[in-house]
């Protein structure tokens, strides 16, 4: 087993017998700086293989890896590393290394680990107990405040054993990191195939089509602007073909996406998932553009309240929210986790309808945007949408459109198509350019649009 591919990135590949090696080589360097057991340790940097061997060695210690977004900006990256009260820093980002603001030691990763084939022939074999905290992982903040989620490795253990039941995996497969290990997705990547002995594909900076084309991965994730963008290539469309499974989530899903894959015959499985569960919660494979629907997962429990919100429980979800070193875990009564997640669950399958802190009044009316932006996504020429309320004198609220189109932008086009779908009411007043050079990264922040709705040119 141990000769088995466990990393591959670019033209390398180390096996596990190799991995173990340098995860050893890490754990001793850490121990040197005084790293020891229940330790909180920053990391702020891109995907790496360097990464990847430091967050194991990290878990087999016993150290508790809290991976920062490198693209939040500085302060907001400075109040959590103050927060998590981090012994050492791991970046390669310069604005850290050269900050006179911080005064915790700073490391970069490739200094922790070095590829030399005549390094230490020690075997770190311990195993990690499953009520281990092992990752604080910072939710989205697309609606409230970021919060810091606490995970144990019975968390992500069960996330990765109940994913196998729709996604098997195996030893021999591979599968392509190409989501970021400061979110929840990536690192289910990790566990997924360490706990498989499957072999992870480090993307990287590299472009992506060439990662699939040269490691032949069985598996990858991925969210819809990555697909959309891989299949406007028409030369991609056999490479995904050849793909095992494509699971698809983050954020909302265009309708002409999910009818392309079905046209094309792609392996596409959407997914319903949070970073208080441990990412999924729900998968299920596309078999309809129109109302993609996916099976509740083992080891996670859901039910929908009288509200329409969708509660869980169950072994996946998270020991809870840090603050003030300080673990809380909000729960109802009866020991449910509330998602702000409206749902409907129907013969055991989910369909998630939006977030119930999204719902604005107009008019009397409720108008729940991710609607309208569903609607909206069914039109070919649109590639992103995020619908967000205006105040207004007579109705209180009404709602707004930012579109991202490929072509020309044609806001009489935007609104006649909504009126085939949507009553007078939920059609958008206005319609606004996408921000050019936006970036929102896995999850849209709908409090950048609520917040910038001024600067922004209606049409």
């Amino acid at each position: 087993m141990n000769d088995y591919p466990a990393i591959t990135w670019g033209t390398r590949t180390i096996n596990y017998q190799r991995l173990e090696q340098y995860i050893s080589s890490v754990i001793k360097h850490l121990k040197g700086r005084g790293i020891a057991a229940k330790d909180r340790l920053v990391i702020i940097d891109n995907n790496s293989i360097e990464y990847v061997v430091v967050l194991l060695a990290l878990w087999k210690m016993g150290v508790v890896a809290c991976p920062l977004n490198p693209r939040w900006p500085y302060e907001s990256l400075l109040q959590c590393v103050c927060a998590l009260d981090s012994k050492v820093i791991l970046t390669s980002q310069k604005q850290f290394l050269a900050s006179k603001k911080i005064t915790i030691p700073m490391a970069q990763l490739r200094e922790l680990i070095s590829f030399d084939a005549r390094q230490s022939q020690e075997i770190h074999k311990k195993g990690i107990p499953l009520d281990q905290e092992v990752t604080v992982i910072w939710t989205s903040g697309s609606s409230n405040q970021p919060k810091a989620a606490v995970h144990t490795w019975g968390n992500h253990f069960y996330s990765a054993s109940g994913s196998s039941e729709v996604i098997p995996l195996k030893t021999g497969d591979r599968w392509v990191l190409s989501l970021p290990l400061y979110h929840v997705s990536g690192i289910s990547i990790v566990c997924r195939c360490f706990l498989a002995q499957a072999t992870l594909v480090i993307a990287g900076e590299e472009d992506l089509a060439e990662v699939i084309r040269r490691s032949k991965p069985t598996h990858i994730s991925l969210v819809a602007t990555q697909l959309y963008r891989l299949l406007e290539d028409k030369a991609n469309h056999v490479l995904l073909k050849s793909l095992g499974y494509i699971l698809l989530g983050g954020s909302a899903i265009p309708a002409s996406l999910l009818e392309k894959t079905l046209f094309l015959g792609l392996p596409v499985y959407t997914s319903y998932g949070l970073t208080e569960t441990s990412s999924q919660v729900a998968t299920g494979k596309v078999e309809t553009a129109d109302k993609p629907c996916a099976k509740i997962l083992p080891y996670r429990q859901l039910k929908i309240d009288n509200d329409g919100q969708i509660l869980i429980k169950g072994e996946v979800l998270f020991k809870g929210y840090l603050h003030q070193n300080k673990i809380t875990l909000p729960l109802t009564q009866d020991g449910w986790f509330k998602t702000g997640d409206l749902g409907k669950l129907e013969n055991g399958r989910l369909s998630v309808l939006g977030r119930a802190d999204n719902m604005f009044v107009s008019a009397g009316e409720n108008i729940q945007p991710e609607e309208i932006e569903n609607v909206l996504m069914r039109m070919s020429a649109v590639r992103q949408v995020v619908v967000v309320a205006k105040e207004d004198r007579e109705y209180g609220l009404r709602p707004i459109a930012f579109v991202r189109v490929r072509g020309a932008f044609n806001a009489g086009l935007l609104r006649s198509h909504c009126a085939q779908y949507l009553p007078g009411i939920k059609i958008p007043v206005a319609f606004y350019h996408w921000p050019e050079g936006l970036n929102q990264g896995i999850k849209i922040n709908r409090r950048f649009f609520q917040e910038r709705l001024g600067k922004f040119s209606a049409r």
